[in-house]
């Protein structure tokens, strides 16, 4: 029988996964497409496909009125941190700025403990310590001149994926159906690029049969599958033990561009790799 805590970290673990696939929006641009068009076909597909699952499972639609300005606070929140992650893309190389984006556990870590006053162990400060050095180990490996509008764009994708996470724990929302909470988040999430699209206006169709593969792999993956794992993760192991975890974003990044975009990760990268999977571990393992 697994345990509730192992079902959290299970959880955490394929919810980061999903969401290292976001890099194949990269495919998308090369068709000519912006960052609000890729976004907004992928969180209106999300919402369909989300929807259908809430049917399937007869998961109500149903949303108090008392969380109704909160639920769309944090969506807006995610819709913001996936623009400013998407725009990155066009001023530093997508595996840097998946590395540079999981600086986030370290700021929920930081806001748990100086918000909630969450005893950081000695558990989680190594995990913390361990990422970190795998994140610079694989940002080491090069791949990119970098700018400081990239960096910058990406620090405000975590600090927003920060707030998201942190505040879904600390409130009412911690109690809603996984689903539920993924549906609202898209749904009300797709609103900021209809309004950057000027109500639909400038959304063109997809260029080719790749881009709209992608899309819809961008709605599966980093979306439905990972927002629905990340609110059962953050329910079953809290919101640190699930931002370390997704330190296993940078890994299925690289694996992505060794893949899709024929790049080979040299002995840094690999370095990294491991060092952040011993820190998953740590975590795992706990004080045993």
């Amino acid at each position: 029988m697994i345990s509730a805590k192992s079902k959290g970290y299970i959880y955490g673990a394929l919810s980061a996964a999903a969401y290292g696939v976001n890099p194949i929006a990269v495919v998308m641009y090369e068709d000519g497409m912006t960052a609000d068009e890729v976004l907004l076909y992928r969180y209106a597909l999300s919402s369909v496909l989300v929807g259908m699952l809430m049917v399937i499972r007869g998961v109500s639609f149903r949303l108090p009125w008392r969380d109704v300005p909160l639920t769309g606070l944090m969506a807006i929140l995610f819709s913001v941190s996936s623009l400013t992650l998407f725009e990155s893309y066009r001023y530093i190389d997508v595996s840097i700025a998946s590395t540079i984006l999981f600086t986030y556990p370290a700021m929920v870590a930081l806001v748990m403990h100086f918000g909630y006053k969450e005893t950081l162990g000695w558990v989680k400060i190594v995990s913390i310590v361990l990422v970190t050095v795998g994140v610079v180990m694989l940002n080491g490996e090069g791949g990119g001149t970098g700018s400081a509008t990239g960096v910058g764009l990406v620090l405000l994708s975590s600090l927003c994926y920060t707030i998201y996470i942190v505040s879904i724990q600390k409130s009412r929302l911690r109690k809603l159906p996984s689903l539920k909470m993924c549906f609202y988040s898209v749904l009300i999430g797709s609103l900021v690029y209809v309004v950057r699209l000027k109500g639909c206006t400038e959304l063109g169709w997809f260029p080719t049969v790749e881009s709209g593969l992608c899309a819809v792999a961008l709605a599966v993956f980093p979306t439905v599958i990972s927002l629905s794992f990340l609110a059962m993760a953050i329910r079953y192991v809290g919101s640190t033990a699930t931002a370390i975890l997704g330190a296993l974003e940078p890994l299925t990044a690289v694996m992505l561009g060794v893949v899709a975009f024929g790049e080979r990760p040299g002995g840094m990268a690999i370095g990294g790799m491991v060092v952040i999977l011993v820190a998953v571990t740590v975590l795992v393992s706990g004080k045993r």
